[in-house]
């Protein structure tokens, strides 16, 4: 998972590892556009270079209809801003597999979400480098103040006081899960899909009622 404060990102995987002979950059996610199923994905840290990433692969493919994002977390600040440019662009974002950290606050922010029936997303409390030199008692103020932000966030994407409250009781160290089923219990808004290909999966509406909106349907 990223630990994260601010713009700071503090990954816990970095350097560069190898895989199949090539190097794999483990600071930044990667981000690969599907043009016949016109959907960008985003898998791993959100470090860097993941905003300007994707920025450039959507001004590439301006037809783009959702996001399918695999993520530990990263930079809080991108995160909302990428999440921002997908609501501009009527976007949906798609969680599958495991959605942490940073990667819960792109989710929350999206209007038009979504959630495989195998995946989960993780909250925890915020953390700043213990190596940045900065005082103790401003370390503990970006770290409420973040907290705090992070709670907001929530709250505006509907999720419910006690997930929230769960989170928060979370350290930074460790992680809390919650399942599409346990989300759907609390009354958090997102689109749930079967495990199957999009083709061919079925949806039924979490926790959205006949008159909300912002949560939409597959394209």
């Amino acid at each position: 998972m990223g630990r994260i404060a601010g713009g700071a990102i503090l990954a816990v995987l970095s350097g560069t590892a190898m895989a199949a002979g090539s190097a794999v950059d483990l600071d930044n996610a990667v981000v690969t556009v599907s043009e016949a199923d016109r959907t960008l994905y985003v898998d791993g840290v959100f470090g860097p270079k993941f905003e300007p990433d994707v920025r450039a692969a959507i001004e590439r493919n301006p037809r783009l209809q959702r996001v399918v994002v695999r993520s530990p977390g990263g930079m809080r600040a991108p995160a909302m801003r990428v999440a921002d440019l997908f609501n501009r662009r009527g976007m949906t974002v798609r969680v599958e597999g495991r959605c942490a950290s940073a990667c819960v606050l792109l989710f929350a922010t999206a209007r038009s979400r979504e959630m495989t029936a195998d995946s989960k997303i993780g909250l925890h409390r915020s953390s700043l480098d213990p190596d940045l030199p900065i005082p103790d008692t401003l370390r503990q103020q970006l770290m409420e103040r973040n907290d705090r932000e992070t709670d907001e966030v929530l709250r505006k994407g509907g999720f419910s006081t006690r997930v929230i409250a769960m989170g928060a009781a979370t350290p930074s160290s460790t992680m809390t899960w919650f399942t599409p089923g346990e989300l759907r219990v609390e009354g958090v808004p997102f689109l749930l899909l079967d495990a199957r290909p999009p083709a061919a999966a079925t949806a039924v509406v979490a926790g959205v009622g006949a008159g909300d909106a912002g949560v939409a349907a597959p394209n």
